[in-house]
């Protein structure tokens, strides 16, 4: 993703009229950051950041891949979940708004991200 493609994405969530048109320019937003094709149907952020990691060691049998990301860190934290909190905070970070530790962990789709980042956007309105 180029800084140009990443400020006309952001640009376009904030100005976002709708919770439909918001979900849609996050979505582009996190399959474009990830460098996964334009065709990707997943919604499950795990499943699209492993995606992305897969399509980056194409080398990699999946038994070997899957025993490598399933080690984790010194939090316990694993490879894909440290990789899609840190996308979920870098998006955030762009928009200028932060939602709960708990809610993060708990949106499992990019709808409920979605709807999380959308409500703490109007809030910040208010």
């Amino acid at each position: 993703m180029t800084e140009t493609e990443r400020e006309t994405i952001i640009s376009k969530m904030k100005s976002a009229k709708d919770s439909d048109s918001f979900f849609a320019s996050l979505y582009e937003y996190m399959t474009l950051r990830l460098e996964l094709p334009r065709d990707t149907k997943e919604t499950n952020i795990y499943y699209l950041v492993l995606y992305s990691v897969r399509l980056k060691m194409p080398g990699e049998d999946v038994k070997t891949l899957e025993n490598r990301l399933a080690t984790v860190d010194c939090h316990q934290t694993s490879y894909i979940v440290s990789k899609k909190t840190l996308l979920m905070m870098e998006i955030e970070r762009a928009l200028g708004v932060m939602i709960s530790a708990d809610d993060a962990a708990g949106a499992e789709s990019v709808r409920q991200y979605s709807d999380f980042l959308w409500e703490a956007m109007n809030d910040e309105k208010r």
